[in-house]
Formats: structure tokens, sequence, C-alpha cells
């Protein structure tokens, strides 16, 4: 079984009491006992989601990893709505990895991204929630010898006349009953823990996180486990030539020093012992395959690359040419967007055993199916020797998503290399993984607009160069890769001419997809641009967006709101200069005002106000979070964030040179309101990263900065391309 974790986990042990004691709406196909499947259930949607024991406790069991997005107690009021729970007895846990239970519905596989959790677990957690209800009033009914339609739910009880009693009571025998299908979900008038004007819920995991008792893949513990740490060339690419341990291996606490892949692995009795040891390593590098460019240089041949070869992708619409021929003005602008590191507050962590042939793992798995299928390939074991166990994770913006699990199979090689002789922990420092590459890419926009007489968009060109963080990307001329093009211009702003080009750029950095996926620089750029666009015309840069949003109606609703809520239609205060952005991304709509005091080189923002259509908000509190958290994320970005290269090795390590956006930076008031009306919930994880950092942008150029051409903001690139 897994081995010892405080707080919740469910282990093999806690999975066959479960199965025996209580009603077990999870796994089908594992005939772990009674009721566990059925031949008539719609493809077992509704039999690996959820249990509830004797108790009446009900554990939700989560597909996606909560990375501090409050994604597991968003998830769980799905099912405690539907289940009409007593969310003071609802707990959650990671599911187990198994791609044909767990995978994500679009993806096809067990994963997390794109704010899409919510959206994704929707349909299948209420159909849940509402099977596992009538199970128990199915079962309560019989033993009471009443019709069902008596029998009613409330807040974890069963109630009907003469009778009452916890679900606990009759989890059993709601167990043994076969599963239902099509049962009827709640209409949205009967909902009490979901939407706006529901209850506010506590979060899930606030009483542990306040207590200090969340277990995350640093925290992870095994008996005589052994620590590991690895040495990892400091130029980009480099690979091992050969090494010296002789001085790393007299130290105290040391038991191994072992070459694997991506370096040399120390493995030591503490992490203390294991980094000091580390630093006693004499290594020679192998820098024929490593990375030697500055990150200044790499800009210069992306841009380079515009002006001397042929796109990866184009996108012409209407006759741009002939309309930049007719055009009475034209504004351009170039931008430059720096490789970002993800930086989350807990690096990536991983620890594990090997025992009886099953290989065992904790970590904050972002990707489950690629980071087992790496472990099984990696150790030659068949997938289901390989147990995951899927804890909450300290940050993530993308960093453990990356496509070659390479943190995970870096733990794999470790434990291979120690012979099995103990449990291992990989720690990597935050200055492993600053320095270490999967970056967010970096990114050249040229934009070039034609107005006519009036100030009207009439032509629009926008050409790109960088790298992709698609692996693999299938060789099809004119291949739209989305995590390079969602969130640009010409899709989101109308035009009658407009095209789009992208130059796929080769560089030795290793990327990855980061918070808000390619909306980070595509959706930045075009807020920028088309404030321009409106001060070339004279025009008012709410009304001015909103002539080319007349197709985006849920669009220019939400910049409508944003600029009732923040008085666009009074004069600011004096010394006040109010700004704006509007994007959507994830399925989601997002306006952002932006209000500061001071001057373009000494500025407060004063307050942030945002209004946001996420289709139905389910839990306020969290997408107000999340819209708050992610601003500042976007923010840092924006104006403080890069990772410098010099001669391909990384010049920043920690937050004393990887500069992210302080406490006292962060708006001083901020407000979120609410476009609710649909009937599903769409992203809200990560479009609130992009609109407010152009709106701060947008401000600091109309109270007198130059126009901004790189990033970030406040520390300007030399060599600019």
């Amino acid at each position: 079984m897994l081995g010892p974790t405080p707080g919740v986990t469910l282990n093999r042990r806690g999975f066959l009491v479960l199965a025996s004691s209580g009603l077990l709406l999870g796994v089908a196909g594992t005939g772990a006992g009674r009721g566990l499947s059925s031949p008539a259930a719609p493809d077992g949607l509704v039999q690996r989601f959820l249990s509830i024991d004797w108790e009446g406790t009900v554990t939700v069991f989560a597909k996606h990893l909560d990375m501090g997005q409050g994604i597991w107690s968003g998830l769980a009021s799905i099912v405690a709505e539907e289940l009409d729970a007593d969310w003071s007895r609802v707990r959650v846990v990671g599911a187990p990895a198994r791609v044909a239970d767990y995978a994500h519905n679009a993806f096809r596989e067990q994963t997390t991204g794109g704010s899409t959790s919510t959206a994704n677990s929707w349909d299948e957690l209420r159909r849940a929630g509402a099977t596992a209800r009538a199970m128990l009033v199915r079962a309560a009914a019989q033993a009471w010898q009443v019709p069902e339609a008596l029998v009613r739910t409330r807040n974890g009880r069963l109630i009907a006349p003469g009778h009452a009693a916890g679900y606990g009571d009759f989890a059993a025998a709601a167990g043994r009953l076969p599963v239902p299908v099509d049962v009827p979900l709640k209409s949205r008038a009967d909902w009490r823990l979901l939407g706006i004007g529901a209850e506010a819920l506590p979060r899930t995991d606030t009483g542990a996180k306040t207590r200090g008792a969340t277990v995350y893949g640093i925290d992870g513990t095994w008996p005589d486990m052994r620590h590991a740490v690895i040495a990892r060339c400091p130029r980009i690419g480099g690979r091992l030539r050969g090494y010296d341990g002789t001085a790393a291996r007299a130290m105290p606490g040391v038991d191994m020093v072992v070459e694997v892949p991506s370096g040399v692995a120390v493995i030591a009795r503490t992490t203390w012992h294991a980094i000091r040891a580390r630093e006693a390593l004499r290594i020679d590098w192998d820098m024929r395959s490593a990375e030697t460019r500055s990150d200044s240089a790499i800009a210069a041949d992306f841009a380079r690359a515009m002006e001397e070869g042929a796109p990866a992708y184009a996108d012409t619409r209407g006759d741009p040419d002939t309309a930049f021929a007719r055009a009475h003005r034209v504004v351009e602008a170039r931008f430059r967007f720096p490789y970002l590191a993800h930086a989350p507050m807990e690096p990536p962590c991983i620890s594990g055993r090997m025992v009886g042939g099953v290989c065992e793992v904790r970590a904050g798995f972002q990707s489950q199916t690629r980071n087992q299928q790496a472990i099984a390939d990696i150790l030659g074991l068949p997938l289901d020797r390989v147990l995951l166990d899927t804890v909450p994770a300290g940050g993530s913006f993308g960093r453990r998503a990356s496509f070659d699990s390479d943190w995970v199979a870096e733990f794999a090689h470790v434990l291979k290399a120690s012979r099995w002789r103990w449990p291992i922990k990989l720690t990597r420092t935050r200055e492993d993984d600053v320095t270490g590459g999967y970056y967010r890419p970096l990114m050249i926009h040229a934009m070039r607009a034609g107005l006519d007489r009036k100030g009207r968009l009439i032509a629009f060109d926008q050409r790109m160069a960088g790298q992709s963080v698609t692996p693999n990307a299938p060789d099809v001329p004119n291949w739209r890769d989305w995590t390079v093009l969602e969130g640009v211009f010409h899709e989101l702003y109308a035009c009658p001419a407009s095209r789009l080009r992208w130059w796929k750029t080769p560089a030795r950095v290793p990327v990855l997809t980061y918070r808000s996926i390619s909306n980070n620089h595509t959706g930045i750029a075009k807020e920028i641009f088309v404030d321009r666009l409106a001060r070339a015309a004279g025009a008012d840069p709410v009304a001015y967006r909103l002539a080319l949003l007349e197709h985006e109606p849920r669009q220019a609703a939400v910049l409508r709101l944003a600029a009732e809520k923040a008085g666009w239609s009074d004069p600011p205060p004096p010394g006040v200069t109010r700004a704006v952005a509007v994007h959507r991304s994830e399925g989601s709509f997002i306006a952002q005002v932006a209000q500061l005091s001071g001057t373009a080189q000494d500025f407060r923002i004063e307050r942030m106000v945002t209004a946001i259509d996420c289709g139905l908000a389910l839990n306020p509190d969290t997408v107000r979070a999340q819209v708050e958290g992610g601003t500042g994320f976007g923010l840092s970005a924006g104006l403080y964030g890069r990772v410098t290269l010099d001669g391909g090795a990384a010049q920043d390590a920690n937050f004393d040179t990887y500069r992210v956006l302080r406490m006292n930076e962060m708006p001083r008031v901020m407000e979120t309101h609410f476009i609710d009306g649909a009937d599903r919930p769409s992203g809200v994880g990560e479009p609130g990263s992009v609109p407010g950092t152009a709106a701060v942008v947008n401000a600091l150029e109309r109270m007198g900065l130059p126009p901004v051409e790189s990033f970030p903001v406040f520390a300007p690139m030399p060599d600019q391309a």
C-alpha cells in the first residue's frame, strides 16, 4: 500500500474499507465489490467519482490536480449539490492514475490544464452526485417500506414521514443496488451550494492549510527514505562528459553519487547533505549540443527570420495589401516578450519507492497519464504496477505539465540508479528549476494597422516569431498551432482585411506552456495595440473597442460592465489615469479597468475593476480569488519577469533576481463583477492573468511612458531586436 502521509490519502486498504462498508461509486470494472458497476450504466460515467462511508463522510475522487486554484473544492461542490450532501462531511482526494476512468474528456488523457477542470467535469460529476442520491433514496424507501417519492434528502440526511436517517446509515445498502441510469438532475432554482446567491462555501482545504497540515509533494515521507538532488549542466542543452565524485562520496551523510541522463545525482540522508555534496562534484560538461546564445541574440535571430524565411502559418482574410494602400494612416508596433520561468512556490518535487515489484510515487502530478507512462518505461514496468498518489501542488502555472515529464523521469532514473535500496525523494530547488529551461517561449510580434480618415480600422497585419510548445507537431502545411496563436488580434477584433503569419523559429531552450498558454503574449500585444489605435483615431478606448466587437456580444458585454462599474463615463479624479483591456480565453470573457495615480515612473495601482463572464459561476469566491491572483501573476510577468540568458546559461535563479510583484504593488482595491446567465461553467484559472497587465501598460503610456516595445516594462532589455 502507499506509504504513510499525514492528512487525507486513499490507500488500497482505505479503498477496500470504503468498498466493503459503504456506497462506492468508483473505479468501474475493478470488481472490488457489488454495486461498483452496472451493464446499464452509460459508460460507467457515474461509477468512479465518489464514496460514502458508514459515518456519512463523502469522499470525492478528483481526476484533476489542485494547484492552489481551489479546483478540488469546486469539483466536490458539484457532487455535493446534486447529492444534497452535508458540506462539512465532504472531503477530496486525488483520483488514481487510470486513463480509462479519469481521462480529460477533450484531451483523452488524465491531465489538468487550459482552465478546463470544472467545465470538463461538470456533467459527469453532476450525474455522479445525482445517481448516488437516487440510490440512497431507493435504499431508504425499501427499508422503510414507503414510496420513493416520499423520501426527501437534505444536508446529508434522508427524511420520510415518521423516518429520518443519515446517509451513512444506508450507504452499504445503497451500494448493493443496481446503478440507475438517466437520473434527473436538480434544476438551478433548487441549488443551495452552487452559483451566485448561494451560500458561500468554505474550501475543503482551508482548515488543513491554515494548520499547515496540507501534504504537498515536497512533504512526501517514507520509511528509511533518502534524499536526492541532481547536478545539471549550467548551460541549457549541455550534456555530461565525465565527472569526479570522490570528494562528494567522502562527505558525511552521502550514500551514492551516480550518473543519470540529465547529470549527476547525489543520494544522501538529508537534502542538506545532498546539496553540500553536489557542490563538491567536479564535472566535465560536453557543450557541443548546448545553447550558446544570449536571449537577446535569440530574439534578434527570431526577428531576422521574419524578414528572410517563409512562415510556418499564414491566414489571410480579405485583401489586406489593397486595404493598406487605401489607408489614410498606418500605425505600427513591435513587441518582444521574454523567456519566463513558472517559478511556483513549490518547485516540482517527487518521492516514491519500489516494493514488491510495484512503484509507488507521490507528487502533485498534473499529467498523470504521461507521468505514469514515463515511470513505467524507465523502470520496465507495466502501467498497473506504477501507482501515483496525486497530492495538492503549491502552484504550477504549467511547469508540472511538461510533455516529456522531465521532473518525473528524473526521479525514475534516480530510483533505478539507486537499485531500489531506499525510497527516494528528488528535490528541485527553486534555483534548479529557474535555471533549467522549460520556459514560456520568447516571442516577437510585429503589428501594423491601416486606418481610414475617420480612424476606423480597415487593414491589419501581424507577424510573429517564436518557438512552439507543441511536441511532435503534425507535419501538415499551414498547421495552426493553438499554443502559439490563441488570442491573436484578428480572431477577436473585426477587420475587413487582415493577415496573420507565424515563423516557427528554432532554439535549444526547452519551452513549455505557461499560465494562459499563448494569451499571455498574444492578448497583451492585442490590447496594447488596439489602445494605440484608439489614441491615433482620437477615440474613446472603450467605444473604439466596442465598435470592433459587434460580432462578439459577450466580450462587448463584459467591457460595458467593467466600464460602468469603474465610472468610465465620469472624469477620473485629478492625478488619476484610467485604462482598459478586454480579452476572451479558455471560454471566458473578461474586461479590466486599471486606475493609476502618480507618474509613469512612480505610480500606484489604486483600483482594478473586473467584469467576467465565465459562464455559470459555480463558486463566486473562488472566481474572485482566481481573478485577483491571476492579475497579480500577470503583472509580475509584464512589469518585471524575464529569464536572462548569457551564453546559453540562465542568469536568474531565485526571487532576488527573478523579480515578482510585491504585496504593496498589488492594486489597492480589486473588485470583480459577474455576468451570469449561461448554463455551463467555463475557465477562470487563466483569463485573469491577461487583460490587467495590458490595462496597466495602457495607463502608463497615457501617463507619458514611451511606447513599450520590450517586456518586462521595468527591466529594459539590452540590444533590443
